[in-house]
């Protein structure tokens, strides 16, 4: 089907100058003057086979298990790993424990850590940046406990590294 700018512009939902923009970028295919609409629509969906064998987000959380048996077994592994011992397994370590639950985080230049849990956000800079990444995580263990609580018979998927990631590491002479 072929349309004009202003008809397509219409069709969409957009300005005229959209349609102008993506023009210019190639992004819409033209027939003369005409924009050829199934022509436009199959070239902006993607491969088949692209589409169908695009990574999924979640392929790690391989763990099958309700929020009280997680929380459980966050318990039982904690004081079974040693303690980060450089700045990139802190940042690793604190990555994977937000990632568990689905919050951003980002790593401050003051040695601090903000997460954002989609309602609120979280800001750990008063100390050195283990202290910081250490207070992180242990707003992120309050947040599986209190949801482990509330919901303790919720199923869920959970990774083997946001487990170990919220497990305490065992206590060694650095403090």
């Amino acid at each position: 089907m072929l349309m004009s700018k202003s008809a397509y512009a219409k069709h969409r939902g957009v300005s005229r100058q959209a349609v102008y923009d993506w023009i210019e970028k190639g992004e819409i295919v033209m027939s003369g003057s005409k924009i050829d609409v199934a022509a436009t629509e199959r070239q902006q969906q993607p491969p088949k086979d692209v589409a169908e064998t695009a990574a999924d987000p979640w392929a790690n959380r391989t763990l099958e298990m309700t929020w009280g048996q997680f929380w459980e077994a966050v318990r039982a592994s904690d004081g079974k790993k040693p303690a980060p011992v450089n700045n990139a397994e802190i940042m690793q370590r604190v990555r994977d424990a937000a990632s568990e639950l689905n919050w951003e985080i980002d790593f401050l230049d003051d040695g601090g850590v903000w997460l954002d849990d989609g309602d609120a956000e979280h800001y750990f800079q008063q100390y050195d940046f283990l202290q910081n990444a250490e207070l992180a995580i242990s707003l992120l263990r309050r947040e599986v406990c209190y949801v482990a609580a509330m919901h303790p018979d919720d199923v869920d998927y959970w990774s083997e590294a946001g487990m170990s990631a919220l497990a305490e590491r065992a206590r060694g002479n650095h403090r």
